[in-house]
This record gives structure tokens, C-alpha cells and sequence, in this order.
């Protein structure tokens, strides 16, 4: 099962999916992580149990530590 699961209503959400799909990251896409005010404004992902939020795709790779 994927570690990261991400709402298809995330801000930049094809960007992410993009940057995902070219570093072999495995994820799972949901219609809604019942979060859509933080997802449609920022770009968000959830790894485990936990939420992690960025202004951008860069910033969000760099907080997974995968950039």
C-alpha cells in the first residue's frame, strides 16, 4: 500500500502528481481528505498520519525530504 495519499482537489495538483510519477513515488489519489479549505489552498499531501502542507510542489518535496 502507498505511504502518501493525496486529495485530487490539492492546489497544483497535476504539478504534484508530475513530480511524484518522475521520482518512482508510489501514491494513492482520494476525491476528498474531508480538509478541502486547506487542500484547494495549499498544496498538500498526507504521509502515514500525518499532513504535510507547502505553498509549492518544490517546498512540499523538500519538507518529504525527497527533493
Amino acid at each position: 500500500m502507498p505511504k502518501y495519499l493525496i486529495c485530487t482537489n490539492t492546489r497544483k495538483y497535476n504539478e504534484l502528481v508530475e513530480a511524484l510519477n518522475s521520482r518512482g513515488i508510489q501514491f494513492e489519489t482520494t476525491h476528498c481528505d474531508n480538509k478541502c479549505f486547506k487542500c484547494c489552498t495549499r498544496v498538500m499531501i498526507k504521509e502515514d498520519d500525518k499532513y504535510i502542507y507547502a505553498t509549492d510542489v518544490k517546498n512540499l518535496l523538500r519538507k518529504m525530504s525527497i527533493s
